[in-house]
């Protein structure tokens, strides 16, 4: 089970929210205390310019697919 008090698990969270539709406040929501890493991940998501919110999820994102292949490849 993975610790939801962990950065890179609010990151991942934070980032699939965003691909569902979540924005701004709701992408940290479920989290009683937000680690600051999770909460300057979701305010960069929230850059006014799309290309940089592009950046931010993308790179999120790979390492979320690298994290997952590492699992199944063991």
């Amino acid at each position: 089970m993975s610790n939801l008090a962990s950065p890179d698990f609010q990151r991942a969270f934070a980032a699939v929210s965003y691909l569902v539709g979540q924005r701004e406040a709701g992408l940290l929501a479920p989290f009683a205390a937000p680690h600051e890493e999770a909460s300057s991940f979701a305010r960069r998501l929230s850059h006014p310019e799309r290309e940089r919110r592009a950046e931010v999820l993308a790179r999120e994102l790979s390492r979320l697919a690298l994290a997952l292949e590492a699992r199944l490849v063991k």
